[in-house]
C-alpha cells in the first residue's frame, strides 16, 4: 500500500483547499492501494526558515521540533499531493516555506499538484516545476488545474463535477 501525504498549501480563512481536499479524498477512497495522511500547513505552525545553514548543507541540523515532525512526515511518504492555491501569481508563502525547510527529504519523491485559482493555479505549478526538480524531486507533469468559473466557483463549490473529478483522477494516477 502506498503512503500518500496530502499537503494543504493555504492557511487563510474561507480557503478553497478544504473543498478540494474533499474531492481528492473521495477519489482516494476508491483506491485500495493508497493510504492518505493529510497535513494542514495551517496547523503545523512551521517557523519561517532561519537556520544558519541551508538544508542542502552537510552542516544543516534541524533544531525545531515542528520542522522535525514535518521532515518525518515527508520522509515517510511514498508520494505527495500538494493542494495549492495561486496567490499573487505563485505559491502561498507558507507552502514555499515548507518546501524550503527541507532538502534531502524531497529527493526522488513523486509529487503531484492539485492547483486551483483564476488560471487554474498555472503559475503556482510553474513555481513548483522550477523548484522541485532542482531539489531532485520527481514532480509529475500532469497536475490537476481547477479553474474558477469553469471547474469551480470562487467559493470552491463545483461547477463541472465530471471535469473536476477527471482532472484530479488523472493527476493522482501519476503517483
Amino acid at each position: 500500500m502506498s503512503n500518500v501525504l496530502i499537503v494543504l498549501g493555504s492557511t487563510r480563512k474561507g480557503r478553497v483547499a478544504d473543498t478540494i481536499l474533499q474531492h481528492v479524498q473521495e477519489f482516494i477512497a476508491t483506491r485500495d492501494d493508497i493510504k492518505a495522511t493529510v497535513v494542514d500547513l495551517k496547523e503545523t505552525d512551521l517557523p519561517f526558515f532561519e537556520n544558519e545553514h541551508p538544508p542542502s548543507s552537510p552542516d544543516y541540523v534541524i533544531t525545531d521540533e515542528r520542522v522535525q515532525n514535518w521532515s518525518t512526515l515527508v520522509k515517510s511518504a511514498d508520494s505527495i499531493i500538494f493542494i495549492t492555491p495561486e496567490y499573487n501569481h505563485t505559491l502561498s508563502a507558507v507552502q514555499k516555506n515548507a518546501i524550503d525547510t527541507l532538502y534531502t527529504e524531497w529527493e526522488n519523491k513523486p509529487i503531484v499538484a492539485v492547483a486551483y485559482g483564476w488560471s487554474g493555479g498555472s503559475q503556482s505549478i510553474d513555481t513548483l516545476n522550477d523548484i522541485l526538480p532542482r531539489l531532485k524531486a520527481d514532480f509529475k507533469k500532469n497536475p490537476a488545474q481547477l479553474v474558477f468559473t469553469k471547474d469551480l466557483n470562487p467559493d470552491g463549490s463545483v461547477i463541472d463535477q465530471a471535469n473536476t473529478t477527471e482532472k484530479i483522477k488523472a493527476a493522482i494516477s501519476e503517483i
